[in-house]
C-alpha cells in the first residue's frame, strides 16, 4: 500500500549536508498497524511526515497503491492528503475558534462535501468517540483526552485509507492515554491502516510490527 524505494532524506544547513534518513526501502501493507520507534532526533517524525506527504524524499520514490507520489506538486499532494490520509498529533492542533463539531467538519469542507453531509458525518464521528454531548464545546472547554478524541474524529472525517499518529498520547495522563490507544486499536480492527510514531515500548508491543530508527538508519 505504502512503498518507498531507495529513499533518503537530507537537509542543507549552513552549507553542510545533514543526513536525517539514510538510504532505505520500506513497505507498509493495507490494514497494518505499524509503530515507528526510536530515540528523540532519530528521524521518526521526518519519516512520518514523508509517508503522510507533508514532506518529500531527497532521493528515491514513494508510492501509494502503485501510484508514484514523489513527483507530484505540493498542491496535488495537499488534495491527495485530504482524500486518503488522516492525522493525529501530540498537540491536537484543533482550531480554537471552532467548536468540536466545526473542527470535525473542517476537513470535509476542504474537500467540498455538502454541508448537510458534513454535519451528519461529524455528529456521527463525535458520537463514535464518545463526545456526543460536547459537540458545541470549544477546545478550551475540553480536557486533553477529549481534545484528542475530537482530533481523532477529525482525522476520520474524509474516511481515510491511512491514519498517521505522531505521539498521540504524549500530552495525556496514563488513563486518558489508554483510552486513546484503545480507540485507535478499535479503528485498526475495523480495517484502518495505522502508522504511529511512539517512544513508548508498550505501544510498540501492540502494533503488528515496529520500525526502529537509529541515527537515521531504519531497521524493521
Amino acid at each position: 500500500m505504502l512503498k518507498i524505494v531507495d529513499g533518503s532524506k537530507s537537509y542543507n544547513h549552513n552549507d553542510k549536508i545533514i543526513n536525517v534518513l539514510q538510504p532505505f526501502n520500506l513497505l507498509i501493507e493495507k490494514g497494518e498497524f505499524v509503530a515507528i520507534r526510536g530515540k528523540s532526533g532519530s528521524g521518526k517524525s521526518t519519516l512520518l511526515h514523508i509517508l503522510g506527504c507533508m514532506d518529500q524524499l531527497t532521493t528515491g520514490d514513494y508510492y501509494f497503491n502503485d501510484n508514484k507520489l514523489s513527483t507530484n506538486k505540493d498542491n496535488t499532494l495537499a488534495k491527495f492528503r485530504g482524500k486518503h490520509f488522516g492525522f493525529v498529533f501530540q498537540a491536537y492542533h484543533l482550531i480554537k475558534e471552532f467548536t468540536a463539531l466545526q473542527n470535525v467538519e473542517a476537513p470535509m469542507a476542504y474537500m467540498h462535501t455538502p454541508r448537510k453531509l458534513r454535519r451528519e458525518r461529524a455528529l456521527a464521528l463525535l458520537s463514535q468517540v464518545g463526545l456526543e454531548d460536547k459537540v458545541n464545546f470549544y477546545p478550551k472547554q475540553l480536557s486533553g483526552g477529549q481534545q484528542q478524541r475530537v482530533a481523532i474524529a477529525r482525522a476520520l472525517a474524509n474516511q481515510p485509507d491511512v491514519i498517521f499518529a505522531d505521539e498521540p498520547t504524549g500530552n495525556l495522563d496514563r488513563d486518558n492515554g489508554n483510552k486513546i490507544i484503545s480507540l485507535l486499536c478499535e479503528l485498526h480492527r475495523q480495517g484502518t491502516t495505522l502508522v504511529m510514531v511512539t517512544h513508548d515500548g508498550d505501544l510498540g508491543k501492540i502494533a503488528d510490527r515496529s520500525i526502529h530508527l537509529v541515527d537515521g538508519h531504519i531497521k524493521s
